[in-house]
């Protein structure tokens, strides 16, 4: 009976020996919790910060003479629905393709590249004014583009950038009746990454934006010389 009162007493007795080191302990637990927790919000909002990407790069020079007086308006170009205008896409060997929700573009490429290719035309002295579809200004020349491919590649461990677009250049003012489409041609550039991070296939993708910028400029001139 005794060892069975003794018994019953000891939770009671602990909890008046040692209330301060439950006190200390429940702290230092409540402390570790919330230090956890604040861990844990850092590590995932690390893992959703998401970098924006814009595709840029230096005008080209003047050329000495200009080829035309007239005025070239660029509309603005399509995109082909399998073409991601928020972010960054990847194709993979024996894989779809998979968007890199962590790397974005701060403007839709659609944009971008008709801003680029009108913003080169005018500095390269090509034409009196290159302008966009939004000017009232009269014009004789219309440059229409559809963006078929947007995307980075890796294979065999090799980082790439791939665009492919159609271009077309339209005389209003034709010598010849029904003469007015100069050209109509399909560009595919491919310009390699110094790896496979999405970063290195992002500055993959501007050089080929460059690249068929000044392919598409070369073929104004001569269409326009004829």
């Amino acid at each position: 009976m005794e060892t069975m009162g003794s018994f019953q007493l000891l939770p009671k007795n602990l909890f008046k020996k040692y209330p301060s080191n439950i006190s200390r302990a429940s702290k230092i637990l409540l402390i570790f919790l919330i230090g956890l927790m604040a861990f844990s919000g850092c590590a995932l909002w690390d893992k959703d910060k998401v970098a924006f990407h814009a595709i840029n790069y230096p005008a080209p020079n003047p050329s000495k003479e200009p080829v035309s007086s007239e005025t070239i308006m660029v509309y603005r170009f399509l995109t082909d629905s399998s073409v991601d205008t928020q972010f960054l896409k990847i194709a993979e060997p024996r894989s779809d393709k998979r968007i890199v929700t962590s790397h974005a573009w701060i403007q839709d490429p659609s944009e971008t590249l008709t801003e680029l290719v009108m913003r080169d035309l005018q500095s390269s002295g090509l034409f009196r004014k290159a302008v966009d579809q939004t000017s009232n200004v009269s014009y004789r020349y219309g440059l229409e583009g559809a963006i078929k491919k947007f995307e980075g590649l890796v294979s065999d461990r090799q980082g790439s950038g791939l665009i492919e677009a159609e271009i077309k250049l339209i005389d209003f003012e034709p010598e010849i009746i029904g003469k007015g489409e100069l050209f109509k041609k399909v560009y595919t550039v491919k310009a390699p990454s110094k790896d496979t991070e999405p970063k290195s296939i992002v500055e993959a993708l501007n050089k080929a934006v460059k690249e068929m910028s000044d392919k598409i400029r070369e073929d104004v001139s001569r269409s326009i010389a004829r």
